[in-house]
């Protein structure tokens, strides 16, 4: 019997994990010489479980003679993990001739964790035109995952049409193009994260102030002081970690005040913490002052940023 049609029955019909397992390996050693019988048991076998660990050996062997079972049975296989698996193998292939099965099943798949796979695996192709072109489908979920997708490949050219999702009708599709914004960290971004800043959800305020962190620059700076002035204490709490971020010294006199303010004690000490990053030899009096005179966890930040950053003995 052929050696790959051996290990395929062993891997359909064992009962023993381990033999399955080893089975399983032993495909994939054997390389392109496995690859048609284990498409065959992809497409035809009865069981899922055959199905799935089929389509791991095809991503782990990684033949070009893979990619097609593959995007059939991502697209046609009844049980949602085998698809799973198969957008799995076909990102680990890296073939562009997938792109079109991809963002098909990225639009019509019901399941989640389908469309998800199938998105990464579009990021790692760098299929940067077939994510663009998903920014404008109808569905939020799949418009999401696109800018995701193309702010983890850090597509700068694509930054004028995230920007008009600053728009969007769905809160999560806003809060993803603001963490995009981060993701291509150019001055460019400044103007679209001063738009979610407006925001009416905190959700997508507290997103582009991490952005700004990223972009860094006095530009930066400035946005996110206003933001310390935000009536939702998480937006003006992430501002606070945003300052020391970005590191600049037009922040240094703002935390102070906070630091001996009236906001709560966690914030009061992250705003000791922003001092410290900034690094401005002018925060070591006030640091001083709050190490003697604040609440413990003020006291413990303050006295960590004078320690490990100015180097101060206490």
């Amino acid at each position: 019997m052929d050696k790959a049609r051996e290990l395929i029955e062993k891997l359909g019909k064992s009962d023993d994990y381990f033999e399955r397992q080893k089975a399983a390996w032993a495909l994939v050693n054997l390389g392109e010489a496995a690859v048609d019988h284990t498409a065959r048991a992809l497409e035809s076998g009865e069981f899922s479980d055959l199905r799935y660990k089929s389509a791991w050996i095809l991503g782990k062997i990684g033949s070009l003679s893979a990619v097609e079972p593959l995007c059939r049975a991502m697209l046609n296989d009844p049980d949602h993990v085998v698809r799973e698996w198969c957008a799995a193998a076909l990102e680990a292939i890296r073939s562009q001739g997938a792109v079109p099965a991809l963002v098909l099943a990225m639009k019509r798949e019901s399941s989640n964790d389908v469309r998800l796979r199938a998105a990464m695996a579009l990021r790692a192709l760098g299929a940067t035109e077939a994510l663009r072109d998903l920014l404008g489908y109808a569905e939020p979920e799949i418009r999401g995952m696109a800018v995701t997708g193309l702010a983890k490949i850090g597509h700068r050219e694509s930054l004028p049409d995230v920007a008009r999702l600053m728009q969007d009708e769905e809160m999560e599709v806003r809060r993803r193009a603001a963490a995009f914004m981060g993701e291509v960290a150019c001055d460019e971004a400044l103007s679209c994260l001063a738009q979610a800043l407006q925001d009416s959800e905190s959700a997508v305020r507290c997103e582009a102030l991490k952005s700004l962190g990223k972009i860094k620059g006095e530009g930066a700076c400035d946005l996110a002081l206003r933001s310390l002035q935000d009536q939702n204490p998480q937006v003006r709490f992430t501002a606070v970690t945003t300052l020391g971020e970005i590191g600049h010294n037009k922040a240094l006199v703002p935390l102070v005040e906070i630091m001996f303010g009236q906001e709560d004690e966690e914030m009061r000490s992250w705003a000791a913490w922003s001092l410290g990053e900034i690094a401005d030899e002018r925060a070591i009096e006030p640091l001083q002052r709050a190490y003697k005179t604040c609440p413990t966890e003020v006291m413990k930040m303050a006295r960590d940023s004078l320690v490990e950053v100015f180097k101060v003995i206490i």
